[in-house]
């Protein structure tokens, strides 16, 4: 009998030492990541909206350069959709302005849904990581599914 207490007493010690390590891996995920992954998001807006002023004619050129200095600076330099993002910019085409802030739109978005994805412990266990919907794949009005349960092994 005493055995069976001490063995209860020692998994409930294990379990409440694991609960506990989870949950505080938890809180410096959500206190330092996702903060700064949040003012990425920010910085993200502030230069994305400049940009797109700047793509206005009467802004000189020289302007335009600054800012699209900054934006590579913030985006992966490896990943295609961001070189297409800097690829609008270098074209300094106003007709494009549009197309220019619906892929920052959709790049934020997936980079909020990553966020939220990370800073849950069951969100990653339960679910794939959420995909980055691809602009030619975007279709206005029409939600994407960024929830994608993992199917079973």
């Amino acid at each position: 009998m005493l055995t069976t207490i001490l063995t209860a007493a020692a998994i409930a010690a294990l379990v409440s030492a694991l609960v506990s390590l989870l949950n505080s891996e938890r809180q410096i995920a959500a206190q330092n990541v996702i903060q700064e992954r949040k003012e990425w998001r920010n910085k993200i807006r502030l230069l994305a909206f400049a940009v797109h002023k700047a793509l206005v004619p009467e802004v000189h050129a020289s302007t335009l350069n600054v800012l699209q200095a900054k934006l590579s600076l913030l985006i992966n330099p490896h990943d295609v959709m961001d070189e297409e993002i800097l690829q609008i910019v270098a074209a300094c085409d106003p007709a494009r302005a549009d197309e220019f802030t619906r892929r920052i739109a959709l790049l934020l978005k997936h980079d909020w849904e990553r966020a939220k994805h990370e800073s849950s412990i069951w969100r990653s266990l339960l679910q794939k990581t959420p995909e980055r919907v691809a602009y030619k794949n975007y279709k206005p009005g029409v939600p994407h599914d960024y929830h994608v349960w993992r199917e079973p092994d």
